[in-house]
């Protein structure tokens, strides 16, 4: 079954402790991590109306990029989810004491410093809805006008400066071929 998902969702595997957040659909992966994954089989996925959803398959539906060269990542490809054909309702009181119980677990958890596994879950527990718990657990990050403005400035400073470096080389192999070449 395809379904049509309410952003943000929330994806972990059952065996593991893990959960993801995605604020917003990205049909994007290397096939490599796709095979690994197995298709993601198995996993468990909550949308933000508290609907659970368990991933059939995931399949290759056509390389993105030439042949999956995209800039410098190899392997990449365009990818559609099916799901079991039996939505159930997922509250989102069971979605807080999933995190709380499994995330402190994580390697990730240490990275992000929290103070303590408590002050976790008493943070997880305070969040009224699930667009909330998502915020707490991967900050949605939309870049402002001026931060696009000067990633803009950047990549102009270094494309003319490699423009510049080009011409330099340039000239050099010149002088160099007129010498030898008399």
């Amino acid at each position: 079954m395809k379904a049509t998902l309410k952003y943000p969702i929330f994806q972990f595997s059952p065996d593991e402790n893990m959960v993801y957040t995605f604020w917003k659909e990205n049909k994007t992966t290397q096939l490599a991590l796709l095979k690994e994954a197995d298709g993601w089989k198995g996993d468990i996925v909550i949308d933000s109306t508290g609907t659970k959803y368990t991933v059939r398959r995931s399949y290759m539906t056509g390389w993105k990029g030439i042949h999956g060269f995209t800039g410098m990542s190899t392997g990449m490809i365009s990818y559609e989810t099916e799901y079991e054909d039996n939505p159930e309702p997922f509250s989102l009181r069971q979605l807080q004491e999933r995190i709380a119980e499994r995330y402190p677990k994580t390697r990730c958890f240490r990275e992000e410093c929290w103070d303590s596994v408590d002050d976790f879950r008493q943070t997880i527990f305070a969040c009224k809805s699930f667009e909330e718990l998502a915020e707490t657990m991967m900050p949605k990050h939309e870049f402002t006008v001026w931060e696009r403005i000067q990633d803009y400035f950047f990549r102009g400073f270094f494309l003319m400066l490699g423009g510049m470096l080009l011409y330099i080389i340039w000239l050099f192999i010149k002088k160099a071929w007129l010498w030898i070449v008399g």
